[in-house]
């Protein structure tokens, strides 16, 4: 008999990032980059897509904060 649960993959919640600059950031700072995709409201502009976790959105949370704070 086999497993089914080991046979699937599954499906991780994907945050987008809009801005490059914070993906690069994101980049700096060891988070992997999932993929880029055309933004479809702005099709000069790219959409950064990356895995979710409390430790992304702390690092978001960093480069927002000095962004404001400069």
């Amino acid at each position: 008999m086999v497993n089914k649960n080991s046979n699937e993959k599954t499906m991780r919640d994907i945050v987008i990032v809009y801005s490059p600059r914070m993906a690069g950031y994101l980049m700096m700072r060891g988070f992997y980059l999932v993929g880029v995709q055309p933004n479809k409201k702005h099709p000069d502009k790219n959409c950064f897509s990356f895995f979710e976790s409390p430790m992304l959105r702390d690092a978001m949370e960093d480069y927002i904060n000095r962004t404001v704070a400069v």
